[in-house]
């Protein structure tokens, strides 16, 4: 058994002996010149999670004041993704808001603008999209005075 260890030992040893010898390139009078050495990026942070990251901020609540024909919500994105990547923002709604005290009643409402987002290239600093939530006159007209409330989606993903 100590035979072996020894030898593994040995071999292991002898291969550690290696590994610096093709990790430098020396400059001296003896071999006068020039040497190159490569530095290259890693993919990875210090802490070994992917370097790539996205964040989308939207706003947690609007209130629109009672009979305004539109309010505007402002959401930005950041990405720092890799080569060939994008990064894209979808906002959905149903299209309805519901009254607080009676899910019978509703007020109507579409949406525009920028519903629909996607990056030119991997690299977004800041950008700020506007999404416009239209309620017409109409629906204005036909509705109990109340307090009406709706979800709004913001769906965010990488693509290529």
């Amino acid at each position: 058994m100590k035979k072996i260890l020894s030898v593994a030992l040995a071999l292991v040893m002898a291969l550690a002996i290696c590994v610096p010898a093709f990790a430098v390139k020396t400059i001296s009078d003896k071999e006068p010149g020039a040497a190159t050495s490569i530095v290259k990026t890693s993919t990875l942070k210090e802490d070994g999670t992917s370097g790539e990251s996205y964040k989308v901020i939207i706003p947690a609540n609007t209130t629109i004041p009672w009979g305004n024909p539109s309010a505007d919500l402002i959401y930005s994105a950041e990405a720092h993704l890799g080569y060939g990547k994008k990064l894209r923002v979808t906002v959905e709604g149903n299209n309805k808001m519901v009254l607080k005290e009676d899910a019978g009643e509703t007020l109507e409402y579409a949406l525009s603008g920028d519903v629909s987002y996607v990056s030119d290239r991997p690299v977004v600093n800041g950008v700020s999209k506007t999404v416009t939530l239209s309620i017409t006159e109409k629906a204005w007209a036909n509705a109990i005075v109340g307090a009406y409330t709706g979800i709004l989606t913001f769906t965010a993903a990488v693509v290529k």
